[in-house]
C-alpha cells in the first residue's frame, strides 16, 4: 500500500512538474520542428532535469542535442563533469556534443564574462553547423530572483528589474533565427531537485558554486534564506513578479526603440555611426539609452567585452553626455580598445584613429609618381598639358612656386592656407572647422604642403598661393591616385 502511494506521488511530481516545463516552452514561444533543439548540458541538476524532461514530453521525431561546455578552468574536474554529461545522454539515447572553449584567452573581460561569452560563441557555431536555431539553458525561479537582486544592488532601471527573458535573441546583434529560451522560469529549484530524486538520477555539484567571492553565490546562501526567514516564500514570489511586471515594459520598450534603431544607427566603412544627432536630442532620455546600450551590444559581439552593469551604465552615460553636449567633437573610450568620436552631427564607434603626425612625409616627385602607402593614394606629376586637369583630383599648380621641397603629408600645427577665391590666408584649422570637417577626419585629409604652407587640399581645394596664373612652361599637371575608396575621406561629406 505504501509502494502505491509513493508511486502514485512520484508519477504526481514527474507530471507537475513536466507539465511546467510545456508550459514554460510555451511561454518561450517554441514549436516543435524537424530542426535540432539544443540544450545547454552542465551535468548539473537544473539542466539535467531540463534535459530528461524535454525528452520525455516533446515528440520522439524532435531530435535533442546535449551541448556540454567544458571550459578548462576545473583541470580533471571539468573532465570528469564532461564524462558524466556524456554518460547521462548515453543512458537516455540522446545526442552529446562537448565543446572545449580557451577562457582565458578572453579572461581579461573578467572570468565570469569571458566563459558566457565563451559559451555565447559556442553555441552560435554549433547551431549554425547543425542547422538549429533554438538553444535551450535551464535558469529556473531560483535564479531568477537572484538575477533581479544582483541587478537592484547593480543599480538597474526596469530594464534590470524584468531579469531574464523567456525567449532571447542568442546574438546581441540579433542575427536572424537563432534564440535561447529559458522554459524552467516559473519552476523553483526545489521542484527540480524534487523531479531528479523521484527518479533517482543523479547530478554533479560545481564546487564554483560554494565560492562566495561572487555576488550570485553571496546572494543565494547569505541574503535569500535571510529573506525567507523574516518574510516566507513570498518575498522570493514577489520579486519575480516584479519582473514579470516589468517585462511587457521592456518588450514596449524594445518594439518603440526597433525603428529608432534602424533610422539612426548604420555602418559606414566598418565602423557603426548615430546620426544625425540633432535628431537624437529630441528623444526621451529612455530611448537615446536604448540607442546606446545597442551600438554597445554589436561592439561586443563584433569584439566580445564584458562590461557588467554598472560599467555598461557608466559607457550609455558617458555616450549620452558625449552627444548631447555643446562641442562639436569628442572622444569616449569604450572597452575592448575602442572609441565613440563625437563628429558634428555624427557619434562614430570604432577603432581609435592613427595620430596624422607620426605619418610619414613623402616628398613629391615631378615628373614622376609618388606613393603614400599611409594614407592610400598616389599622386601623378606631368608636364603634359593634353589633358588639362579637371576636377578636385586633378589640378595644374607652378613648379617653380612649389620647389623642390613639396611633400605629400598630413596637417601640422601651424599650417597655413589661402583658398583659391578667398582675399587672404588662413590657419588651415580654421578653415576645416568653418567647413564643419570633423575633427578625426582633418587628420586624415591628405595634402601637399611646402614647408607650412598648404599648396593643395587633396580632393578639395587649391591654395592661390600655388595655382598657375600665367605661362604653362611653370606648370605641373597633378592627378591624385586612389588605392579604395576608403582613402577618400572628403567624398563621404559631399566634396
Amino acid at each position: 500500500m505504501a509502494s502505491d502511494t509513493s508511486q502514485t506521488n512520484s508519477l504526481k511530481i514527474k507530471k507537475t512538474f513536466e507539465a511546467g516545463v510545456r508550459k514554460g516552452l510555451r511561454k518561450s514561444a517554441y514549436v516543435a520542428k524537424s530542426a535540432p533543439l539544443m540544450v545547454g548540458f552542465s551535468g548539473g541538476a537544473d539542466s539535467t532535469a531540463l534535459l530528461l524532461a524535454l525528452k520525455s514530453i516533446l515528440p520522439e521525431s524532435q531530435l535533442l542535442c546535449a551541448v556540454h561546455i567544458e571550459h578548462g578552468l576545473r583541470g580533471d574536474l571539468s573532465k570528469k563533469d564532461a564524462e558524466h554529461a556524456e554518460q547521462v545522454c548515453l543512458q537516455h539515447d540522446i545526442v552529446f556534443r562537448c565543446e572545449q572553449v580557451h577562457v582565458s584567452r578572453i579572461a581579461q573581460l573578467g572570468l565570469e564574462g569571458a566563459a558566457r561569452e565563451s559559451r555565447r560563441s559556442a553555441f552560435l557555431a554549433i547551431a549554425k553547423e547543425m542547422g538549429a536555431d533554438t538553444i535551450v539553458l535551464a535558469h529556473n525561479r531560483d535564479d531568477q530572483a537572484e538575477t533581479v537582486l544582483m541587478r537592484l544592488f547593480e543599480g538597474a532601471g526596469v530594464r534590470g528589474i524584468a531579469g531574464m527573458k523567456w525567449r532571447t535573441p542568442l546574438s546581441s546583434k540579433g542575427e536572424d533565427g537563432f534564440h535561447i529560451i529559458r522554459p524552467l522560469l516559473d519552476l523553483s529549484r526545489a521542484e527540480i531537485l524534487e523531479y531528479l530524486e523521484m527518479q533517482g538520477v543523479s547530478w554533479i555539484e560545481d564546487e564554483t558554486n560554494a565560492d562566495e567571492n561572487r555576488l550570485r553565490n553571496r546572494i543565494r546562501k547569505n541574503i535569500i534564506p535571510v529573506i525567507q526567514g523574516q518574510i516566507g516564500d513570498a518575498a522570493i514570489n514577489g520579486i519575480v513578479k516584479s519582473a514579470e511586471i516589468s517585462a511587457p515594459l521592456v518588450s514596449l520598450m524594445d518594439e518603440m526603440s526597433r525603428d529608432l534603431i534602424v533610422k539612426f544607427i548604420r555602418e559606414d566603412n566598418g565602423e557603426l555611426v548615430v546620426s544625425p544627432l540633432e535628431a537624437v536630442k529630441e528623444l526621451a532620455p529612455s530611448l537615446r539609452a536604448e540607442i546606446w546600450r545597442t551600438a554597445l551590444a554589436r561592439l561586443r559581439d563584433e569584439s566580445p567585452a564584458q562590461s557588467g552593469r554598472r560599467a555598461l551604465r557608466k559607457w550609455v552615460e558617458g555616450l549620452d553626455h558625449l552627444a548631447m553636449g555643446d562641442k562639436p567633437s569628442g572622444v569616449l573610450s569604450l572597452p575592448g580598445g575602442l572609441e565613440a568620436r563625437k563628429e558634428y552631427e555624427r557619434l562614430v564607434f570604432g577603432s581609435p584613429l592613427i595620430d596624422s603626425k607620426l605619418l610619414e612625409e613623402k616628398k613629391l616627385r615631378v615628373p614622376g609618381k609618388t606613393v603614400h602607402h599611409s594614407l592610400g593614394l598616389a599622386i601623378e606629376a606631368s608636364c603634359d598639358f593634353s589633358h588639362r586637369p579637371d576636377g578636385a583630383w586633378e589640378v595644374c599648380l607652378d613648379v617653380e612656386k612649389l620647389g623642390v621641397n613639396a611633400c605629400i603629408r598630413t596637417r601640422r600645427d601651424g599650417d597655413q592656407f589661402h583658398p583659391l577665391g578667398r582675399t587672404k590666408t588662413r590657419k588651415l584649422k580654421d578653415y576645416l572647422i568653418k567647413r564643419k570637417i570633423p575633427k578625426s577626419l582633418r587628420n586624415r585629409i591628405p595634402l601637399l604642403a611646402v614647408g607650412d604652407r598648404v599648396a593643395w587640399i587633396i580632393g578639395h581645394r587649391v591654395s592661390a598661393e600655388f595655382v598657375l596664373d600665367g605661362d604653362e612652361k611653370r606648370g605641373v599637371a597633378l592627378k591624385a591616385l586612389l588605392e579604395n575608396e576608403d582613402s577618400k575621406p572628403l567624398s563621404s561629406l559631399g566634396y
